[in-house]
Parts: C-alpha cells; sequence; structure tokens
C-alpha cells in the first residue's frame, strides 16, 4: 500500500543573502534527518568554500537551524565531495575532500548520544 507523500520546501535561514552566494552546490543528510550539511557556489572571499551544518527538526514540519560552518584546511579550498557515515554510533561523522587535495573527517556528536 501506498502512502501519500508531500514534498514541501526546506527554507534554510539567510545564507544566500550572508554570504552572496549564487545557490547550492552541494548537499548531504546524515542517515538520522538531523544533520544537513550544504556547500554554496560562488560567494564572498570571507564565505567562499565554507560548508553550513544544519540542525534538522521534523515536528510537525521540517525545519532547519544553522549551526555553524566548517572551513578546509589550506587556503580557501572548496568542497570537491562530502557525505555522511551511518555507522558512527556518537552521531554522524561528515567527510569532505576539498579542492586542495585534503580529505577530513568531522564528528558532528549529538548531546543525546553522550548523555546516558
Amino acid at each position: 500500500m501506498l502512502s501519500d507523500a508531500h514534498l514541501l520546501p526546506v527554507e534554510l535561514p539567510e545564507i544566500i543573502s550572508l554570504t552572496n552566494s549564487q545557490g547550492i552546490d552541494r548537499i548531504t543528510w546524515d542517515a538520522s534527518g538531523e544533520r544537513l550539511a550544504v556547500s554554496y557556489k560562488g560567494g564572498d572571499d570571507l564565505y567562499r568554500g565554507l560548508i553550513a551544518v544544519y540542525d534538522v527538526r521534523r515536528t510537525p514540519l521540517i525545519s532547519a537551524s544553522l549551526i555553524g560552518f566548517i572551513r578546509g584546511p589550506g587556503g580557501n579550498p572548496k568542497p570537491a565531495s562530502m557525505t555522511f557515515h551511518n555507522k558512527f554510533k556518537q552521531g554522524p561523522l561528515l567527510s569532505v575532500c576539498w579542492s586542495s587535495g585534503f580529505c577530513c573527517t568531522y564528528p558532528l556528536i549529538f548531546r543525546s548520544h553522550i548523555l546516558p
């Protein structure tokens, strides 16, 4: 049996106006649905190449709140590829391969996974 599905736009905080970017370049969502990582095209020198990390809530509609940014190692690299690992018990791990040639893994540990 199929259930009805509805697609609703998820509004992200005013990142495009803050960064002067030209829209989304890459996007990845962790398996729990609680973290979203987004890289944007272009942007100001200060924000170029950053990955925005969002906390996602699904009660009852989906909403996203900006947690912060990740900047790659070296001189303003851009994310070439990024994905979440789904087998880390403490929360999602975001792996990013940067245009500088570095590949880095960032733990995004949930407070609920640390506390008993």
